[in-house]
């Protein structure tokens, strides 16, 4: 007889790694720009641009781009100088196997701009990178044994379950076996992969043509995914703001908002339409630039966007394994690997809304507010009434107008603790040795509320994705031969048996090399179910 084999593939991996890169230069102003009057506020964004697992360590490679808006001294206008700081960082990662995936997050703790003097200033970042490793690995789990034709399976062939019981004819044996359903989600498409958008669209209208993109924030909001046959569909909204000058120099300041939709479908031959998603999709790398129209005026602006996306994909299985095998008097030999596979127990994705009042301590009197960018950062997480408590900071820029010729553009900062509860059963909070969570901001909305102040309200998005590691024992070779003869001469042909707490009628006909057929037959069994203190009749 021979085993019957099943491809079992599963995922390794999800506890997080932490690391901290701290930033600091000075940055001298280009001949382009005017000088500095005064720091307005500044902005950052990373980009990974290498991800690798080489034996124990995880290389990150990237750059930090900034941008930092100030005052000028031309009647307060406003420039921007952009930058960036190259990295690179090596990650322990005890146990860590080449090609493996690894899922990167990232947190900007602080980005602080300072004036040195009107043509230098100083830029200090901190940040903090959280990485899940995962792999994919493959088994060949045994299902079940089939009888082989007769001397086509020789003892020698791999897989193959070797041996005859005395006095049969060879390779006419009828085992015994036990099997057991296993039913988790399992992970099943592990992998990174980019989608890429470009948009153009035409000024709105009113608005003068562009000589200049002093500044621009992209922000992706709204994102969700699904899978399908072949692919991962994805949409959202990127918002853009833009901050220009036009050709006049009597023109003051000039800014707008645009929401653009994005949909794509990034290609996975393994994903389906039943498994459950689990993939993280982030802002890679933006591009914002001004391009002249049909009629050759700069009236026409050009977004392209790189969006990164962590493929994971699981889905719920349900396997038949082979539990144990046995025939009467022969004895075994059974390789039992224990594999460690990260199951998903929940994937959620949930909404808090929320409002706070900004102070924004303007000199002169207000008079809109021009731009508002928040982040959300998840500092801890711990068990709580109901699911997993999730702490952290709100971290909103205001850009503001003010009546002041001379300084007519102000910013205002701060950071507002929450604390916010994802829903999830008790049981899994304490059982879910790996979270990886991530928050973002879906919608934002500021206006003025008083003489000195902003009210914003604010809908903050958190993917939380809870999995355990679970330990899996599966049957990946048996071989087998005749028990010691003296064994089974030394074993009495009836013997009574009293029924221990652990036993089942299989270990019991395992113990004795007979038949489980034999052990129903002589003692009127109508069911395989044994009591403590029950007693049978063992007959050879």
């Amino acid at each position: 007889m021979e085993l019957i084999r099943k491809n079992l593939t599963y995922g390794i991996g999800g506890r997080r790694l932490l690391t901290q890169l701290t930033f600091d230069d000075d940055i001298n102003v280009s001949d382009n720009n005017a000088d500095i009057r005064s720091i307005i506020m500044q902005t950052g964004h990373v980009r990974l641009d290498e991800i690798r697992v080489l034996g124990g360590k995880i290389r990150l490679a990237g750059h930090l781009e900034f941008s930092v808006l100030y005052s000028s001294e031309e009647n307060g206008m406003l420039s921007c100088i952009r930058g960036d700081f190259a990295f690179e960082e090596m990650v322990n990662y005890d146990g860590g196997q080449d090609g493996e995936q690894v899922t990167v997050l990232w947190d900007m703790e602080d980005l602080r701009a300072q004036m040195i003097n009107s043509r230098k200033m100083n830029v200090k970042a901190v940040v903090t990178f959280s990485l899940y490793p995962f792999r994919m690995e493959e088994i060949q789990a045994a299902a079940g044994v089939e009888n082989a034709i007769p001397n086509a399976v020789p003892d020698t062939m791999p897989g193959a379950v070797s041996g005859t019981a005395p006095g049969t004819a060879p390779n006419a044996v009828s085992p015994e076996t036990l099997s057991r359903t296993e039913q988790f989600a399992g992970l099943k498409v592990c992998g990174r992969d980019t989608l890429r958008m470009k948009e153009t669209f035409p000024l709105p209208g009113g608005k003068p043509d562009v000589d200049r993109i002093v500044f621009q924030d992209v922000q992706l909001r709204n994102v969700k995914n699904r899978p399908e046959n072949g692919h991962l569909a994805v949409s959202g909204d990127l918002f853009l703001f833009v901050l220009y000058r036009s050709a006049d120099e009597h023109v003051p300041m000039q800014w707008f908002e645009k929401q653009i939709s994005v949909s794509g479908e990034v290609e996975s031959h393994r994903a389906s339409d039943l498994m459950l998603s689990a993939s993280g999709i982030r802002l890679a790398h933006t591009e914002v630039s001004a391009a002249e129209d049909e009629d050759g005026e700069m009236r026409r602006i050009e977004v392209e966007a790189v969006l990164q996306c962590d493929l994971m994909l699981f889905e719920e299985q349900r396997l038949e394994l082979l539990e144990d095998v046995y025939v009467p008097e022969m004895e075994f030999d059974i390789t039992r690997p224990e594999i460690p596979m990260t199951t998903l127990v929940s994937c959620n994705d949930s909404r808090m809304k929320t409002s706070m009042t900004m102070q924004l301590h303007a000199g002169k009197p207000l008079m809109q507010i021009v731009y508002t960018a928040a982040s959300v950062k998840i500092e801890d997480y711990h068990p709580g009434d109901g699911g997993m408590v999730l702490e952290g900071v709100i971290s909103i820029d205001l850009l503001y107008q003010q009546a002041d010729p001379e300084n007519p553009f102000e910013a205002g900062h701060e950071d507002y603790p929450f604390s916010y509860t994802v829903q999830m059963p008790a049981g899994d909070q304490e059982n879910s040795a790996q979270l990886q969570t991530a928050g973002s901001v879906e919608q934002i909305n500021a206006v003025l509320s008083g003489p000195d102040e902003a009210e914003i309200r604010l809908t903050a998005g958190f993917s939380t994705v809870f999995c355990r590691e679970e330990k899996m024992r599966v049957i990946t070779d048996i071989n087998m031969k005749p028990a010691a003869p003296e064994k089974i001469e030394n074993m009495p042909g009836i013997t009574g048996y009293l029924v221990k707490p652990q036993d089942t009628l299989w270990s019991v006909a395992r113990k004795f090399y007979v038949p489980l057929s034999s052990i129903r037959e002589v003692n009127s069994l109508t069911s395989d179910e044994l009591k403590p203190g029950q007693r049978l009749l063992i007959v050879k």
